[in-house]
């Protein structure tokens, strides 16, 4: 058929003939009607005509959108292994300081760890530093009502006696404290209690009993909270106070 019967090209193809002028069987083979459709081209040569629509649209947006799920699972894998080294750092940072043993005046040596009372202790007994002095034990406390030495402070006190043996001019000051709860009498007592439970200790590890003494200070000066636990397991405390040495 010749290309000048061709009208224009949308959805169908519009020949300028009738139907009755075409031969047998071309009206059906050239899309007259319903029947032979074909797919809309973009045709240069023919005025009017309209593009084929893009059929695989749909299938590059559904790999785009997977290509994106994929890299957000990347990413987050590598956070979790960034974050793991800051963890470990953590743990190593809060790993306990390394004892050391030091050498008394008297030819004995002591392990002791630093920041602790028997360590300062050690050290000031050594100085040229003034008198008085006062030293907070770091695990020497007691249970609620009670004047008993826990038996996991009994490393304490043997070495607190090491030192002090060391150091026989030195004397000392034993002062018990209390939470705030109960009155401030009771609390007095039960300070006083405490301090010579600490006093009764050290003189049996071999500490001269007339180089100590012992005190109260109640519930007086807290070291922490009276509304939790936690500070009133501290404030259940004692204190050596260097006097002379």
């Amino acid at each position: 058929m010749p290309l000048s019967t061709v009208g224009r090209v949308d959805a169908h193809v519009h020949l300028t003939l009738t139907a009755a002028s075409l031969p047998a069987g071309t009206a059906a083979a050239a899309g007259c009607g319903t029947a032979g459709a074909i797919p809309p081209i973009r045709n240069p040569a023919v005025g009017g005509s309209h593009p084929r629509r893009n059929y695989y649209l749909p299938w590059v947006l559904l790999a785009l959108a997977l290509l994106a799920l994929l890299l957000l699972a990347t990413k987050g894998c590598t956070d979790a292994d960034r974050r793991e080294p800051v963890a470990t750092a953590d743990r190593t940072a809060t790993a306990p300081l390394a004892v050391e043993s030091v050498k008394l005046p008297n030819g004995k040596s002591v392990d002791l760890q630093p920041n602790t009372l028997n360590y300062a202790l050690q050290r000031y007994l050594a100085s040229d530093e003034p008198t008085p002095r006062a030293f907070t034990f770091d695990n020497l406390n007691f249970e609620t009502a009670s004047a008993a030495i826990r038996p996991q402070d009994a490393g304490t006190i043997e070495t607190l006696a090491q030192i002090l043996r060391a150091y026989p001019d030195a004397h000392g000051r034993v002062v018990g404290y209390t939470d705030a709860r109960g009155s401030a009498a009771s609390n007095t007592a039960l300070g006083e209690l405490r301090a010579q439970a600490v006093m009764a200790a050290l003189v049996e590890k071999g500490v001269n009993k007339r180089r100590l003494e012992a005190g109260s200070a109640g519930e007086g000066a807290p070291v922490s909270s009276n509304r939790t636990r936690e500070g009133q397991s501290e404030n259940r405390r004692t204190e050596f106070v260097v006097m002379r040495k």
